[in-house]
């Protein structure tokens, strides 16, 4: 008899001290790879998993993908880069077969009770929105469901959308909103996209996100949109909220190219 835990979508599932991905994990670009979106949430889970001091609190997570990263078993490890008193600074490496095949640092400060400033949080609230189908593409088997507010995703312009993941990055484990969070801001090129899906391709390099505090709730706003000079690259700039408010920014290196419009 089948585990009716393998009907819940997810995009890994552990296997010791690695990660096998799911189908739904590939790379629409690349048949035997694993698409961003997925890279990100798993360095997500593997954060939350680590136990950090909880006296430090996540300020800023980047994220570089080293290439096309294989379809097969990941493996992360952590590398402590500076253990200060304020400040900590750790290296995650995600390695297929031994190989280097993405990287993160994750930068960490020291709590303390300071003045608040918050973001301007312009955006309706996500249940004043109506939920309807959004993303070409990239809907986790329906786990993803989308309240747009205003732009089309691949198509030019600011694109501003709520999102909700109800599946589970690692099967058998509850994904956290932060988890969900780091696999919602690899979206933003494709959100604020400044070009036709059609013409040119648009993947992302790297994700950067700097955090003003954790994220809560189970909607996640992504307001996109992406600047470049004309020259092969571009910058996509993104603003994160939930339901209390703005929690994030971030950005995006866009490598630009002749491409088509996936099917």
């Amino acid at each position: 008899m089948s585990d009716p835990t393998d009907r819940i979508p997810h995009y890994f599932v552990r296997d010791g001290d690695s990660f096998l991905p799911s189908g739904l994990a590939r790379n629409p670009w690349f048949a035997n790879a694993v698409a961003g979106g997925p890279i990100a949430a798993l360095i997500g889970h593997a954060v939350e998993e680590a136990g950090f001091d909880p006296a430090f609190e996540v300020c800023r997570l980047t994220i570089d993908i080293l290439g096309v990263v294989p379809h097969a078993a990941l493996t992360p490890r952590f590398v402590p880069v500076r253990q200060g008193r304020q400040a900590q600074l750790h290296r995650i490496e995600l390695l297929a077969d031994g190989k280097l095949v993405a990287q993160a640092h994750l930068l960490l400060a020291r709590h303390l009770d300071t003045p608040t400033v918050p973001a301007p949080q312009p955006h309706p609230a996500p249940l004043e929105v109506e939920e309807r189908r959004f993303l070409a593409g990239a809907t986790m088997a329906g786990a993803i469901r989308t309240r747009p507010v205003m732009g089309e995703a691949r198509a030019p312009g600011r694109g501003v959308v709520w999102l909700r993941m109800d599946g589970e990055v690692v099967l058998g484990t509850p994904a956290s909103p932060f988890a969900k969070a780091c696999l919602f801001a690899d979206f933003g090129n494709g959100v604020g996209s400044s070009t036709h899906a059609a013409e040119w391709s648009y993947a992302n390099l790297d994700i950067s996100i700097q955090f003003f505090r954790k994220p809560r709730g189970e909607w996640f706003l992504l307001d996109a949109f992406t600047e470049g000079a004309g020259n092969g690259h571009a910058v996509a700039q993104n603003i994160f909220a939930d339901a209390d408010g703005v929690y994030a920014k971030g950005t995006q290196t866009i490598f630009v190219a002749p491409g088509q419009e996936l099917s």
